[in-house]
């Protein structure tokens, strides 16, 4: 089993157009079921699926079902939520979509990176957090709508919640503000200031870097943001690494770029920097599932 490292325009730009969610070449669905991270990473895939027939024809090859497609006819955040059941337990996942290169209310959304104050359900301060981002879970009532759908569960439950990029940061706020089991988020912007992070403390997240995705990167720390969660890095070979120092981190990058400059960056139909194709969702798949080749 493997999965080839993709540096195409489209995968990055345009991930939503692939055909093979669940499906991908030598790779069992069982792979995917057995393992949450990899289950959430192929989510947070799925999650740029615009039209709701596609979705839920992958979902159905995956054993899920859709529960909800919030916001699916209109521009702005996107999330889906998908249950299956698992034992004597449910298992939801909700997933939002990243920034889009067509929707313009995405890059709106990214480029508002002041911090203004964030509070828990009650109007317990949180910290401080990125306002776009804020703005966007907030707005036509998507959080709301994802609060209700878990209240209206009358059996117990798992509750996932992911997203790669915006889409990320956007599960990182709902974590904030709703219980869940775990946090799984994949190319994640920051989010918020050191308070924030203080208070995420209490959930279960894990956070994992694709080499030199430059998205993993801003708003800089400069402007008072602090990342949250536990660090998973994927190196430059693909391979998953747990606690790793950040001078490695730092040689590992430099010789990924040396090496994409060499063997990607001027071939038609790629992305021209390692520091952008390393976002690309199909990437953090190969990563996570240890599958890279």
């Amino acid at each position: 089993m493997s999965i080839p490292y993709d540096a195409s325009r489209e995968s990055l730009y345009e991930p939503g157009k692939a055909d093979n969610f669940f499906n991908i070449k030598h790779t069992p669905i069982q792979f995917f079921l057995e393992n949450e991270a990899a289950l959430c990473v192929e989510m947070s895939r799925l999650a740029y699926v615009k039209e709701e027939s596609r979705l839920d024809k992958y979902l159905g090859i995956a054993g899920f079902t859709k529960a909800k497609a919030i916001n699916y006819t209109h521009e702005g955040t996107q999330v889906f939520i998908a249950s299956k059941q698992n034992g004597d337990k449910t298992l939801i996942v909700i997933s939002f979509r990243g920034t889009e290169k067509d929707d313009p209310s995405d890059l709106f959304v990214d480029a508002r990176f002041l911090l203004e104050p964030w509070a828990d359900n009650s109007g317990n301060s949180l910290g401080k957090v990125h306002k776009g981002f804020a703005e966007a879970l907030l707005k036509d009532g998507i959080l709301e709508e994802i609060k209700n759908y878990l209240s209206s569960i009358d059996r117990p439950a798992r509750v996932l919640v992911t997203g790669h990029s915006l889409g990320a940061a956007l599960a990182t706020l709902t974590a904030s503000r709703v219980p869940v089991d775990h946090l799984y988020t994949f190319g994640s912007c920051l989010v918020g200031d050191a308070d924030f992070a203080q208070t995420m403390q209490k959930v279960n997240h894990t956070r994992f870097v694709d080499c030199c995705d430059i998205v993993t990167l801003v708003p800089p720390s400069s402007f008072g943001y602090t990342h949250v969660g536990v660090l998973k890095y994927i190196d430059r070979n693909g391979k998953l690494r747990g606690k790793v120092c950040g001078l490695r981190i730092l040689i590992d990058r430099l010789r990924a770029r040396a090496d994409y400059a060499v063997n990607y960056a001027l071939i038609d139909g790629m992305v021209l920097s390692r520091d952008f194709a390393d976002h690309a969702p199909i990437n953090y798949v190969s990563g996570v599932t240890g599958l890279r080749s």
